[in-house]
């Protein structure tokens, strides 16, 4: 018998306390943070993955290669990137899904 891992998924609400406070940190910066620069400030309390969901989580943070941002310190064409990016990330999942439901059915019929 062997022992497995196993890891609970992980998902912050938008009224969490945490997502509160990255709100509240991005809004003090005014300025692009990336993850790392996050964690540090919590001298690695909170990791990178946490970053991601705590901001994904958020109406107020969009993410992109800078890293994490306040939309109200964004600017209009950084916000439409980071939408339009997003969108384009859900049509690449939506279609890998239909192209494992086609697979499987050939599989299972």
């Amino acid at each position: 018998m062997t022992n497995q891992l196993e890891l609970k998924p992980f998902q912050a609400e938008p009224d969490d306390v945490n997502v509160r406070w990255l709100e509240n940190l991005l809004d003090g910066a005014k300025c692009w943070m990336s993850a790392k620069d996050i964690c540090l400030t919590t001298y690695g309390k909170v990791l990178d993955r946490e970053v991601r969901e705590y901001a994904s989580a958020s109406k107020w943070i969009i993410s992109g290669q800078k890293g994490y941002r306040h939309v109200k310190h964004s600017s209009p064409e950084e916000v439409a990137h980071a939408a339009n990016w997003l969108e384009s990330q859900a049509k690449k999942m939506s279609d890998r899904a239909g192209r494992i439901r086609r697979a499987a059915h050939q599989i299972f019929g």
